[in-house]
Formats: structure tokens, sequence, C-alpha cells
């Protein structure tokens, strides 16, 4: 799979909650990372065990119109394809599902989250990602707090 190809069905995958699609894309020794809580996802099975508990922590109402959903702005490669940023705004409602600790948003509060997406490639596949994104902007400060474990 070519660089080009990899980035579109990266954003295919993300932009429509596709958990086979994204899972798809990894190596099966890959690592997600979340920044923000120090959580890692290793392998295929942790990874899509993440996909899945995020698909239903939240809904996109208006995500037919481009109001809600992951909304990418800027997404780009180095030269030779082993790295790419996938920039976006996630803009959602939370769901009861949330699989966070019990320090977690109240279900229906609307939020609006810019997160970064650090990607590395090999040999057509994801290796490894980390994930930015401003934790305060969920939650209180200083309230120690893990998302999806």
């Amino acid at each position: 799979m070519t660089n080009d190809e990899l980035l579109e069905k990266f954003n295919e995958a993300m932009t429509h909650d596709d958990i086979d699609g994204v899972v798809s894309l990894w190596a099966e020794d890959g690592v997600w990372e979340i920044m923000a809580t120090g959580e890692k996802f290793s392998g295929l099975e942790q990874i899509r065990q993440l996909a899945i508990r995020s698909v239903a922590a939240r809904t996109h109402p208006g995500a037919e119109k481009k109001e809600t959903g992951l909304l990418p702005y800027n997404i780009f490669s180095n030269e030779d394809g082993t790295k790419f940023i996938w920039e976006y705004i996630h803009k959602g409602v939370v769901t009861d599902q949330w699989p966070a600790s019990a320090n977690k948003p109240k279900p229906g509060t609307v939020f609006e989250l810019p997160i970064i997406l650090m990607c590395e490639v090999e040999d057509g596949k994801l290796t490894k990602l980390r994930e930015y994104f401003d934790l305060l902007t969920l939650i209180e400060a200083g309230t120690p707090h893990h998302l999806y474990s």
C-alpha cells in the first residue's frame, strides 16, 4: 500500500467509525499510546478494544452535515511515508458507555476536543500512534483519570 493509499484509508476509517477498517491498517505488534493519560494499547486485540470502547463512548448528532464527528483539518506526511500527522477536532456527545474511571463526563455532555495523532508506518502498516490532547478539556484539573482502562 502506498503512503497516499494508507492516508486515504486511515482518513476514511477514522471519520466513519469503521473499527475493522482502522484495525486492518495496523501491524500485529502496533502500539497506540494516549499521551494525556499514559495509557498504552499493544497489539491488534487491544487496539480493537480501544476502538470499540471509543466509538461506544460518544455519539455524533449532525455528523451527516459535518457538524460533529472526527473532523480532520491538517493531514501531512514525511517524504518517505514513514510518519504522518492527523490533526482533527472531535465534536460529540458523551454516552453512558464512556469507558472511564469514576471521574468521567456526564452522559449528554457536549465536547469539542482538538487532537493530534502522530503515526509511524513500516511496510505500509501503522506501527505506533501517539495521541495528544488536553485532558483538562474533558475533566477537572488535578483529577486522576483514565479514559479507556
